[in-house]
C-alpha cells in the first residue's frame, strides 16, 4: 500500500502506465492459476 516509487514525471517516463490495483488483480490471478498448483504444464512454453 502507499504509492509507487517513481511514479513521477521526473522519475520515469512510463509513470502513466503505473496501476497498482491492476499489478496486483494480475499477480493475484498469476498466483492462483499458476504458483498455487505447480505443473509441468504451468512452466512449459508450448512448441511451436
Amino acid at each position: 500500500e502507499g504509492p509507487i516509487p517513481g511514479a513521477t514525471p521526473r522519475d520515469c517516463g512510463n509513470y502513466t502506465f503505473m496501476d497498482h490495483q491492476g499489478a496486483r488483480l494480475i499477480a493475484r490471478k498469476y498466483l492462483d492459476e499458476v504458483l498455487a498448483d505447480p505443473t509441468d504444464a504451468n512452466f512449459t512454453y508450448p512448441a511451436e
